[in-house]
């Protein structure tokens, strides 16, 4: 028999943990009254052990390349060898357990004549370990979809600018500002305080300097970041106001129930060209826009000097994919672009050099897209000097 897999994803719909594990468990029904080893020790095998069908099975043993270096012989009770001290011949089947290698194994499996015993469990149109995939009935949000165009994209989803959304974050904002809950993220309220210290910081030194602050916080919803760390602005001793450049239903809204004399709401970056900015800020923000080459190089233009990019995701190549959030947060899908770090840092080296980046911990640093890591990064950047 030839090596098999399943081609498990032909559509645009998302792959799903329970899915891949039926699909999976049916490709190891090839095992049944077979003489089978399983190739590639360490997390992948330790899951599949734990997920799947694969210990209803005679597995005989285990091949590792770095048995020996290692000092592995045996493992779940079966003895364990490099490829060099198997005899293929007298082994029906090889698990390939690994999504990286498992091209490479394929290729030693066919060299020593044992192409039919190789058991894929991926496929082309897999991107990652099955592991890294969303669960069905417990996903807060997960990515799905690799898109030619934010156009294509677009036609699949429902949109953040849903005004059932932009209620639901009113909602929370409203509890913020009544002190019933510390501060709220994506209309999620949170009750334990969770300053934002490198913001805050920036704005201590910009106080060392200054008498007046102006912040302009794109995209910033109806002041998430102002609500959540005001208390420790005011200890600085100046006054500052933060600007929010939203979206109609956002700004309608602030305008209406949320803006004070420090906190102001604009449609467009226009109103605020004849202002003074100090510093941008972009928090979760840059992914979702449709052309944020056009947006990003106008924010450089204001002159501000300093910019502070969170929760940013980055990847090696951008990415045009689908974000779905659940109901627990708020029923939506929305176009993301996971932008290609080198195409973001490029745009913004024109004008800015790179103080600093980390991970983001608000978001984990690490995501998948159908299986495939991504990370959430943060940046920090100063205008270079003229």
């Amino acid at each position: 028999m030839k090596a098999i897999a399943v081609d498990l994803l032909n559509t645009e719909e998302a792959m799903f943990f329970e899915e891949k594990i039926g699909g999976i468990n049916h490709i190891l029904k090839r095992l049944e009254d077979k003489k089978s080893a399983v190739w590639c020790l360490g997390k992948h095998t330790e899951k599949l052990l734990e997920y799947t069908d694969l210990l209803k099975y005679q597995i005989d043993f285990f091949i590792d390349k770095n048995a020996n270096d290692y000092q592995i012989h045996e493992v779940y009770g079966r003895s364990v060898y490099t490829p060099e001290e198997v005899d293929f011949t007298k082994i029906d089947c090889v698990v390939i357990s690994s999504f990286k290698y498992q091209e490479d194994i394929s290729t030693f499996l066919k060299l020593h004549g044992a192409a039919d015993q190789a058991v894929l469990l991926y496929t082309a149109n897999d991107e990652g370990e099955f592991y890294h995939l969303p669960r069905e009935n417990n996903a807060d949000y997960y990515f799905t979809g690799n898109y030619h165009s934010w156009q294509e994209a677009r036609r699949h989803v429902r949109g953040y600018e849903d005004e059932s959304i932009a209620k639901k974050v009113l909602s929370a904002t409203k509890q913020v500002m009544e002190q019933k809950a510390c501060f709220e993220r994506d209309s999620v309220l949170f009750y334990t305080n969770e300053y934002n210290f490198r913001l805050i910081s920036l704005f201590g030194l910009l106080a060392s300097e200054k008498k007046h602050i102006h912040i302009l916080d794109f995209g910033g919803a109806l002041g998430s970041e102002y609500w959540r760390n005001r208390a420790f602005f005011y200890q600085f001793g100046v006054d500052f106001t933060w600007n929010i450049v939203e979206q109609d239903t956002y700004v309608f809204l602030g305008q209406k129930e949320v803006s004070n004399h420090e906190l102001k709401f604009y449609h467009n970056m226009d109103q605020l060209k004849e202002e003074q900015t100090d510093l941008i800020l972009l928090s979760s923000v840059l992914q979702y826009l449709p052309d944020y080459q056009n947006i990003l190089s106008e924010l450089t233009e204001l002159g501000a000097r300093y910019i502070l990019i969170e929760r940013q995701a980055v990847c090696e190549r951008s990415r045009i994919c689908i974000q779905y959030v659940g109901e627990n947060i708020y029923n939506a899908s929305y176009p993301v672009r996971i932008i290609g770090e080198y195409e973001l840092m490029d745009i913004l080296s024109k004008k800015y050099r790179k103080v600093t980046e980390f991970d983001s911990e608000a978001d984990g640093g690490i995501a998948y897209v159908d299986g495939r890591e991504f990370r959430y990064k943060g940046y920090l950047m100063e205008r270079r000097k003229e």
